[in-house]
């Protein structure tokens, strides 16, 4: 338990535990030091759970204590403190003497009921025992045991070998043990038989026996050996029979249940009163009370010096209710929650309503899996503050996910006025880590203004433990992707069920930033948050359009140009309103979907993509580069696309630390300059005229028909144009000449596969420029081999 005096800060807190600066608090395991943890100011009400032993038992009572900050107690409370109260248990072990055991099976009977007494001599429990076949025999009762002479006189019984005629021998002890003051029988004491058979019954209860002992409330167990079949002996055991009647397949065995019979049999001496988690409702205090009504389970709520027990009318012995428990708050209704982690096997969460004096049941969410536990942890979350309970997260530590051999879940439930509402499930843990076995709603960690969430798997990581941490969502609760794991080993190698208890409600340091303090096995650690810092990057860049006039693919081609200047702001708001600094790293990737890329940043590598790295100490930070391109870029159409990302160097070890909402990525596309009358939409004006050198050709070899062709562009820029020849079959296009232009001009003609009188030139590729012009001189040959004089014209 930690305390320490605060004040309120207006300010959101830090994102990101760090698990290097951290203070580690020891103490003894024996006295469960790390099994619950709190954070609290001067003057806090702190109810946790007090270890107390009786005889080999350990209880679990809430002991409440108003203390300062200096860690001196005010005051205290004890809630019908579960004192070591011993009742008297009058214990008979009923054993079989028939035919079918041989000897050495009938003195591991006499070992096993000897060990027995043996580990509970310490105890208020007094033992009887009495073999059993056709008939019945006493072995020793209670005088004899108190006398010391019970040992002796069980060393030396006989074995009787003949049938099992069980109900007669369980009248006998009945009538002649239990119930006989001069067996040593107390009337008061609670009336305990252990059967130890390896013979189904032989004879009927034709006298009610069984009736008679379920009256008198008289506790049955039953030890079946080898062929014994426990169906049999379902009236006979006390219910549930899973909990009563034991199976082995040899005498051997009896050893291996010795630990388990000892440990329902100090249940059984013991208080069947335990109480669990306490909580205050304004100024009531409720506790759990988990023993209640033979472990049905019930909430207990003070208020001055009254006591109301609330129950569920529909729950089950066993139950557990009040295992967990939260108390919350819906449109200024006080509400209860609590946990009945072992209700049918499988689980419940109850809702309680509180109206003026009425306690009532309003909601049951029942788990889906047997085992699983759910409910055995609570926790509310008041998203935004407000002190209205937004969301219910239950814990089912122990489900199991058979395919990825993983334990635990947590279900995330919406509360509306009468009903909760699954939003999602989590299952985040690495292994059998018992994931949700605590789960604590944290201060606002990422400064936006919600509450967030961690979650403990102590059994992670081979019982070293581990905690999760989820950022808050006004609209599921919580997210659905983790933002931190924390292992319990790379706390502090050693720490063992780390992760077993969490607070994390306020700072302890004065700080400004949040502290979670976690418990692990004898031992609680605090850890510290660090600053986030929220930074956004806007790209920009000059000058507004790429200049085309120096791009040039006729002249020198390998010169490098720088074209534009790229200018990145780096804006840096500090959610904690404390003084810091961020080392980043920033890379730029220039047109990242195209296979060739156009241009590059700085003139060093001539690489696509750049990387740099910087300090950010100002609340804006502008850094300038130079982009440069070849002299020579044949797509002038398409803006040079730029992509733009950036993250923390040192996340690990950094005194602060980028919040993980920040946008990180940035982008822009850079136009090439268009020479065009309206805006951005080129018109262009294209004229071609074409004619022959000669009038006449004579068609024989190597003689070629040479075609003067003028393109002309009186408008704006034109891309992509092309020069399409049509000529009639028996010519064959061979090359073109530029004959003159008003600017250098590139062309590249090309066929057409199995089309012969058709040719394709782009000229000046990708764009024509305005009022450029240029002739050029088109040179064909003839396929025929004869000769022949032929007339040219053009056809208009």
């Amino acid at each position: 338990i930690f305390s320490h005096q605060i004040t309120a800060i207006h300010v959101s807190l830090a994102f990101n535990i760090d698990v290097k600066a951290k203070e580690i608090y020891e103490g003894k395991k024996e006295d469960y030091f790390g099994y619950k943890v709190a954070q609290f100011g001067s003057g806090t009400n702190n109810c946790p759970s007090l270890a107390h032993g009786c005889n080999e038992n350990s209880y679990l009572n809430s002991v409440c204590y108003k203390i300062s900050d200096q860690l001196v107690q005010v005051s205290q409370f004890i809630p019908d403190f579960q004192e070591c109260t011993k009742k008297t248990v009058d214990l008979v072990f009923l054993f079989d003497g028939s035919g079918s055991m041989r000897e050495d099976e009938f003195t591991r009977n006499k070992y096993f009921i000897n060990d027995i007494m043996d580990s509970l001599k310490n105890t208020s429990i007094k033992f009887a025992a009495v073999q059993f076949s056709s008939t019945y025999r006493k072995v020793f009762d209670f005088n004899d045991y108190e006398a010391g002479r019970a040992l002796d006189k069980l060393k030396a019984e006989q074995h009787m070998k003949t049938l099992t005629n069980t109900h007669k021998a369980l009248r006998f002890v009945l009538e002649d043990i239990m119930e006989n003051p001069a067996s040593g029988a107390s009337r008061d004491a609670t009336k305990v038989l252990v059967l130890i058979t390896d013979g189904d019954p032989s004879d009927t209860d034709r006298h009610g026996i069984i009736n008679t002992y379920d009256e008198k409330s008289i506790i049955r167990f039953v030890i079946g050996v080898r062929y014994v079949t426990l169906d049999r002996f379902t009236s006979i055991s006390s219910a549930p029979t899973e909990k009563y009647a034991f199976k082995i397949e040899n005498y051997d065995g009896l050893k291996g249940i010795l630990e388990n019979f000892q440990k329902r049999i100090f249940k059984i001496e013991g208080e069947d009163q335990s109480f669990g988690p306490s909580l205050y409702n304004n100024d009531a205090l409720v506790l759990g009370s988990v023993g209640y009504k033979s472990w049905q389970g019930a909430l207990q709520e003070f208020h001055d010096q009254t006591k109301k027990t609330i129950e569920d009318p529909h729950m089950q012995n066993d139950s557990y209710m009040g295992y967990s428990l939260a108390v919350g708050e819906k449109n200024k209704n006080p509400l209860y929650f609590s946990g009945a982690p072992r209700f049918n096997h499988t689980g419940l969460v109850v809702l309680f309503k509180v109206v003026e004096e009425a306690r009532t049941v309003i909601y049951r969410e029942s788990g889906k899996q047997i085992g699983s536990y759910f409910g055995a942890e609570l926790c509310l979350l008041d998203i935004n503050s407000d002190s209205d309970t937004d969301f219910l997260l239950v814990g089912a530590p122990m489900l199991y996910h058979p395919q990825q051999k993983r334990e635990g879940q947590v279900y995330v439930y919406e509360l509306t006025d009468k009903v909760m509402e699954l939003k999602f499930k989590l299952d985040m843990t690495a292994s059998m880590g018992r994931f949700g076995t605590t789960i604590s709603s944290l201060a606002d960690l990422n400064g936006d203004g919600l509450r967030d969430v961690a979650v403990g798997a102590p059994l992670e990581d081979d019982n070293r433990g581990a905690v999760y941490i989820y950022l808050g969502d006004r609209h599921t609760g919580i997210r659905k992707t983790v933002s931190q794991r924390i292992m319990g080993n790379t706390v502090r190698a050693g720490l063992r069920f780390f992760g077993q208890a969490i607070d994390g409600g306020i700072n302890l340091k004065d700080d400004r930033l949040p502290d979670i303090v976690i418990g692990s096995q004898g031992s609680a650690v605090v850890l510290r948050s660090r600053p986030v810092v929220n930074v956004t990057a806007h790209l920009s860049f000059s000058p507004k359009e790429i200049s085309i006039e120096k791009i040039d693919c006729v002249g020198k081609m390998s010169e490098n140009l720088p074209m534009v200047t790229l200018t990145v702001c780096f804006e840096m708001v500090e959610t904690t309103r404390k003084k810091t600094e961020l080392n980043i790293t920033y890379t730029f990737n220039v047109d990242p979907m195209r296979q060739t890329y156009r241009g590059f940043v700085e003139d060093m590598e001539k690489a696509r993509i750049f990387t740099s790295t910087t300090l950010l100490t100002a609340t804006s930070t502008c850094l300038n580069h130079t982009m440069y391109m070849p002299k020579c870029v044949k797509d002038t159409y398409s803006p040079l696309v730029i992509k733009f990302n950036f993250s923390q160097v040192d996340s690990e070890s950094g005194f602060s630390i980028l919040n993980i909402d920040s946008k990180k990525t940035a982008g822009v596309e850079i136009p090439f300059e268009k020479q065009c009358a309206k805006n951005d939409t080129c018109i262009a004006e294209l004229e071609v005229d074409f004619n022959f050198t000669t009038p006449t050709l004579l068609v024989m070899d190597n003689n070629y028909i040479n075609i003067i062709m003028k393109l002309s562009n009186h408008g704006d820029d034109s891309y992509n144009t092309s020069l399409i020849m049509y000529y009639p079959e028996g010519l064959s296009f061979s090359w073109m000449t530029v004959k003159e232009s008003t600017r250098p001009i590139l062309h590249g003609c090309d066929g057409l596969d199995g089309v012969y009188n058709k040719t394709i030139c782009g000229i000046s590729l990708p764009v024509y420029r305005s009022r450029s012009a240029v002739s050029h001189t088109a040179h064909s040959t003839h396929s025929h081999l004869h000769t022949q004089l032929v007339n040219l014209q053009k056809l208009p």
